[in-house]
C-alpha cells in the first residue's frame, strides 16, 4: 500500500513538472528587476495606457468580442448606476474580514465605481460617466483623512489601487476635472494612503505587500514622484522572488525581508510546505487559491504599469517566468485538470482563483508567444472577467487586457 501511494505521488509530481517545465529560469540569463524611475512619465500610465484604451474603444465600436460583452457586463452592474452616490468616511476602520466595517465596503465600492466610470468614459465618450467618476474621487478626497485597525494597510492599498487608475484616466482625458480637485486628490493620496502603505509589510502574507507596492507605484506615477517609485520598486524586486518559487532558486524559496531566514522559518511562512520539487509554488499556495491569485494579480498589474512606463519586466527579468509557472500550476490544480499531489499542501488547497488571468495571459501568451494551456482554459471559462464577490482591486480585465497588442 505504501508503495502504491509513493508511485501515485511520483506520478503526480511528474505530471506537474510537465506543467511548469518551460517556465523555469535556468535557460535564460535574466536581468534583475530595475529600480529606477522613468525619465519621462507616461499618462495615463497605471495598469492601462491611452493607446490600449483607444484599441478597446475601436474593438467595441466594431461590436467585436470579447470586449463588447465585457463592457456590457460592466455597464449592467449596480456600482456604475447613474443614481448611485458616494459615501465617504473621514476615518476608515477595517479589521480582519472587514470586522469592524466602518467605511470599508463603501471605500472599496466607491473607488471601484470611480475606475469603472473612468473606463466607460474613455470608451464611450459619454460625459455622464466622466462626471460620475469625478464625483467619487472628489467626494472621498475632500473627506477621508486616514485608515485605522488591523487591516488598515490592506484596505488602503486595495482602494488606492483603484483610485490611481481612475485618476490617471480622468486627468488625461477630461478637462472639466479642475486643477483644484486634482490637487485635493493628490493630497489625499499623499496623506491618507501613502504613509500607511509605502514601507510594505514584509512579515505579512505576500498578497498584502504586493498590493501595497502596486498602489504606491500607481500613486508615484500619478504624482510623478520618482523617489516613491524607486522605493516601491526596491520592495517589488525583493518580494517577487520571495513569493513565487522557481527551482533555480535552490532547494528552498528565496528569503524575503522581515527576518524570515532559517529553513524552519521559511517553511512556516510558506504555510508549512516542506518540499519544492517544481516551479510555480507560491508563498500562499497552501493557504488557498484565492489569496494566491491576489498576489499574482498584483505582480501582473505592476508589470503592466512598468511596461507602460518603459520597463518591460515580462521579458527582461524573471517576473514572466515566475508568473507563468505560478499560473500554469494553479490553474491546472484549481480546474482539476491535474490532481493536487499529497506532497503539496497535504493534497488540499481550498477556495478558488479570482478572475485575474487576463493581464498575464495577454502579456505572456498573446504578445510573447508562450504556451499556457491550463491558464487559457480557465481564462476562457471566466470571460467576461468582472469582479469576484465584493469589489477589492481586481476588475474587468477581459475588457482592459484581452488580446491587446503591446505595440499600438
Amino acid at each position: 500500500m505504501k508503495l502504491q501511494f509513493l508511485m501515485l505521488g511520483l506520478e503526480a509530481s511528474s505530471a506537474l513538472k510537465s506543467v511548469y517545465a518551460a517556465s523555469d529560469s535556468k535557460a535564460t540569463p535574466y536581468s534583475p528587476i530595475p529600480t529606477n524611475a522613468p525619465k519621462t512619465w507616461v499618462h495615463p500610465g497605471v495598469f492601462v495606457s491611452g493607446p490600449q484604451l483607444d484599441h478597446i474603444a475601436k474593438r467595441i465600436e466594431a461590436r467585436e468580442n470579447p470586449w463588447t460583452e465585457a463592457l456590457d457586463s460592466m455597464l449592467n452592474m449596480s456600482y456604475i448606476s447613474p443614481t448611485r452616490t458616494a459615501e465617504p468616511y473621514e476615518t476608515v476602520q477595517c479589521g480582519p474580514t472587514s470586522t469592524p466595517n466602518i467605511g470599508c465596503y463603501q471605500e472599496r465600492e466607491d473607488s471601484m465605481a470611480a475606475y469603472m466610470n473612468a473606463l466607460a468614459w474613455w470608451i464611450t465618450k459619454d460625459k455622464h460617466y466622466a462626471e460620475k467618476s469625478i464625483h467619487y474621487m472628489d467626494a472621498w478626497s475632500s473627506t477621508v483623512q486616514g485608515h485605522n485597525n488591523s487591516n488598515a494597510p490592506l484596505q488602503a492599498a486595495w482602494s488606492a489601487a483603484n483610485w490611481v487608475r481612475a485618476g490617471e484616466i480622468m486627468r488625461s482625458s477630461y478637462e472639466n476635472w479642475s486643477k483644484k480637485s486634482i490637487k485635493t486628490f493628490s493630497d489625499m493620496l499623499r496623506h491618507a494612503y501613502i504613509p500607511i502603505i509605502e514601507d510594505g509589510a514584509p512579515q505579512k502574507n505576500g498578497n498584502w505587500e504586493l498590493v501595497m507596492i502596486e498602489s504606491t507605484i500607481g500613486a508615484a506615477v500619478f504624482l510623478e514622484d520618482a523617489a516613491l517609485y524607486e522605493k516601491s520598486l526596491e520592495l517589488f524586486s525583493g518580494r517577487v522572488p520571495a513569493y513565487i518559487y522557481l527551482t533555480s532558486d535552490g532547494k528552498y524559496p528565496v528569503q524575503g525581508r522581515g527576518g524570515i531566514n532559517t529553513t524552519a522559518e521559511i517553511i512556516k511562512f510558506w504555510h508549512n510546505q516542506k518540499t519544492f520539487p517544481i516551479s510555480g509554488i507560491t508563498q500562499e499556495t497552501c493557504r488557498d487559491f484565492a489569496h494566491t491569485s491576489f498576489g499574482i494579480s498584483s505582480i501582473s498589474h505592476i508589470a503592466e504599469t512598468l511596461r507602460i512606463q518603459g520597463m518591460d519586466v515580462w521579458r527582461s527579468t524573471d517576473v514572466g517566468a515566475r508568473v507563468k509557472a505560478a499560473l500554469e500550476l494553479h490553474t491546472a490544480l484549481d480546474s482539476k485538470e491535474k490532481p493536487i499531489p499529497k506532497w503539496l499542501c497535504n493534497g488540499t488547497i481550498p477556495d478558488t482563483m479570482n478572475p485575474m488571468l487576463e493581464p498575464a495571459y495577454n502579456a505572456l501568451a498573446f504578445n510573447l508567444g508562450h504556451r499556457m494551456p491550463f491558464t487559457k482554459n480557465v481564462l476562457l471559462s471566466q470571460r467576461p472577467a468582472g469582479i469576484s464577490g465584493h469589489p477589492l482591486f481586481i476588475g474587468f480585465e477581459t475588457l482592459t487586457n484581452a488580446k491587446t497588442p503591446f505595440k499600438l
